[in-house]
């Protein structure tokens, strides 16, 4: 089994790498409604639609260069690396809703830029090709 680290992720806005990453998450799930009735022994349900969310952290860069310009109410077109984006990789992609942007600071830390975001439709898996 091939293992990596995430020192090669990359997250990019449509062709634009966003600039110091520091991670990413996606997590998918999918809904769900109670069928339980009076009587039932057990709690029975059915799942409903399938959903995926994204948060992602970078050290903040104010350069215009760095492509952090994403704000609360904007729609990313993402796609994430775990290992680079060199040819042969594995990536996610979808449209995602930024639902909410944080900027954070300390007298004696980094600045970083954290997203929240919900998926607008499928989130894909592909292989970079050539």
């Amino acid at each position: 089994m091939g293992r990596h680290s995430g020192k090669n992720a990359v997250v990019k806005h449509g062709s634009d790498v966003i600039d110091g990453l520091v991670s990413f998450d996606i997590e998918e799930g999918i809904g769900d409604t109670d069928l339980t009735a009076a009587g039932d022994t057990w709690e029975d349900h059915d799942t409903t639609q399938k959903n995926w969310s994204l948060s992602m952290q970078f050290r903040a860069d104010y350069d215009g260069t760095a492509n952090q310009t994403l704000r609360a109410g904007d729609v990313i077109t993402f796609s994430g690396y775990t290992e680079g984006d060199a040819v042969g990789k594995t990536y996610l992609s979808g449209s995602a809703s930024v639902l909410s942007h944080k900027i954070s600071t300390s007298h004696d830390g980094e600045t970083v830029r954290e997203y929240s975001c919900k998926g607008k439709g499928a989130l894909s898996e592909a292989t970079v090709s050539a």
